[in-house]
């Protein structure tokens, strides 16, 4: 794996700064722009860095604890709208995979062979 870079310019003053950033993103900016889903890139757009930007910045010691509950929140949001069928199944597992660090079982070398019941709703994606 890469190293990732730091954004070019700060992003944040301070770890204040940083929790009131995302606290506006997800309670004000997202809520005012319904059209815009929350992902990484709509929030590394908000703060005005990118995607690998804000990668970098979660190993900060004083930031790096707040971004990676933001990316977990993210997705959260993301696996909500998944399950009520409003986010297909293909472009939520790619999401996971490269914004969230998931990995099928079959990445994992000592994943084992179990059977998947998939029931509810889901189960109609696959018709």
């Amino acid at each position: 794996m890469s190293k990732r870079r730091p954004p070019e310019e700060a992003v944040f003053l301070n770890q204040e700064d940083c929790k009131a950033k995302l606290k506006s993103y997800f309670d004000v900016y997202l809520k005012e722009n319904a059209d815009v889903v929350a992902d990484v890139e709509s929030l590394a757009d908000y703060l005005g860095t990118t995607r690998e930007g804000l990668f970098a910045l979660e190993q900060d010691k004083l930031l790096g604890f707040e971004l990676r509950k933001a990316r977990n929140r993210i997705a959260s949001i993301k696996k909500q709208l998944a399950f009520k069928g409003k986010l297909p199944p293909a472009v939520f597992s790619f999401d996971l995979k490269n914004n969230h660090g998931y990995k099928d079982k079959n990445d994992d070398k000592e994943a084992s062979a179990e059977t998947v019941v998939i029931k509810g709703v889901a189960k109609e994606w696959a018709k």
